[in-house]
């Protein structure tokens, strides 16, 4: 996750200066810091001292309405700084993120991050949401579910798959073990959130988050953001596990999630039931399983009810994850999982977004070589998924070379094969 602070270099009129990140970020420290950053303002040139392997420019914001100032990176960089920095970013092109028509997912020159969403946060929906709608995420189903190439917009599925990995809960290193629940979850998803605005409206103004505990913070900032939704008549987004499934709980009236805390009731219907049948089946099926799975819902308007609030469903999405909450999309890939983690190996998962079954990624990224090594599990035996096996083999071969690439073919019974 991106926690680390590092030093940065300006240079204005050939003289450089390196400043440390207690100089940044320290409260004794916040006036001269303010005033090196006013005197470079659009006339220095300043970069990040990561170990990434870009040139890692940085550029200073004035705040609007304010006389404060902040760095950000330049649009488009994040890739370039090392993973464990503030100023990091995802590379596009090695997961479905990168999928999108251009404006779809816009990275802003402060820094922040404008999203075009499928439905808006203050549009009422009518009705149900058309099957069609999002793309799936679960490897048992037919690829024609899947979204199609060059998306205009982005799914709840494909928000889902953002927040997770702007948080970075996509990925795993050893250092992580034990270091990640539900309020950590919270903490880094709503960070993410309070960067991103779908269309004028921040993100995390309408984001509530599942959390633990009844008392605390997080369960407060819930309650006060489903209060001001029902006054300013807005939808909400919200993202919680399923609770721990019992007989029935699939055909109830409200979606049953954990960590409930300070988040309205959330009415469910018939329809909405078989939309999720349909589209997320094998995601179900592993909450009924036992395996925890994460559901992102949009509601609509929320409205008092008897000594709380509730709100209606109107669209859905569900995602599997491990006890790590690295998503997966097969029982094989969590067995893959468990299997890396116990191994101490550090690796990515890649999530679809609403990327087209022509966008080719792997499983798995193993990142703890000298160059990230692509992973793939086949899992499946009919005619077109083994097609399209035979299409990424070819794909991985021409471009890792034949053995210079990690798979496993679990429909033959055969054990996970050893990690390079």
């Amino acid at each position: 996750m991106k926690e680390t602070r590092y030093p940065v270099e300006i240079t204005l009129g050939g003289n450089t200066r390196i400043y440390s990140p207690e100089f940044q970020a320290e409260e004794q420290y916040a006036a001269a810091w303010k005033r090196v950053l006013l005197l470079s303002h659009g006339k220095a040139e300043v970069r990040c001292c990561c170990l990434g392997p870009g040139d890692k420019r940085l550029s200073i914001h004035s705040r609007s309405n304010s006389d404060a100032f902040h760095l950000a990176r330049f649009p488009e960089t994040g890739p370039e700084h090392s993973e464990d920095c503030i100023y990091y970013g995802v590379d596009p092109n090695m997961s479905g993120l990168g999928a999108y028509r251009r404006g779809v997912v816009q990275e802003l020159d402060d820094g922040n991050v404008k999203i075009k969403l499928k439905v808006g946060l203050q549009q009422r929906a009518a009705t149900a949401p058309q099957e069609e709608q999002t793309g799936t995420s679960s490897e048992a189903k037919k690829p024609a579910g899947r979204g199609r190439p060059g998306q205009a917009s982005m799914t709840l599925l494909g928000l889902l798959h953002y927040l997770w990995t702007e948080a970075g809960f996509h990925t795993w290193s050893p250092s992580m073990q034990g270091k990640r629940n539900l309020g950590v979850l919270h903490y880094h998803l709503l960070q993410v959130a309070s960067s991103t605005y779908a269309g004028k409206v921040r993100l995390s103004s309408n984001l509530l988050i599942g959390t633990p505990t009844a008392a605390g913070r997080q369960a407060e900032l819930n309650k006060a953001k489903a209060v001001e939704a029902m006054n300013r008549r807005r939808r909400l987004v919200i993202v919680a596990p399923l609770a721990q499934y019992q007989a029935g709980m699939e055909e109830g009236s409200r979606l049953p999630i954990s960590g409930y805390h300070g988040i309205p009731h959330l009415q469910v219907t018939r329809e909405i039931w078989d939309v999720l049948q349909r589209r997320f089946v094998s995601e179900l099926n592993s909450w009924m399983a036992g395996d925890q799975v994460v559901a992102i819902v949009q509601t609509d308007v929320p409205t008092p009810a008897t000594g709380s609030m509730q709100a209606r469903v109107v669209d859905a999405a569900l995602m599997v994850t491990t006890p790590q909450w690295i998503p997966v999309d097969s029982g094989y890939e969590a067995a893959v999982v468990a299997a890396l983690v116990a191994e101490n190996r550090r690796f990515e998962k890649p999530l679809r977004f609403d990327a087209g079954e022509d966008r080719v990624f792997p499983d798995f990224w193993l990142r703890d070589r000298a160059e990230d090594l692509p992973m793939e599990v086949w899992g499946r035996t009919d005619p077109d998924y083994i097609a399209r096996k035979e299409q990424k083999i070819v794909h991985y071969d021409e471009k890792y070379g034949p053995g210079k690439w990690w798979q496993w073919d679990a429909t033959t019974g055969s054990a996970i094969p050893p990690f390079p």
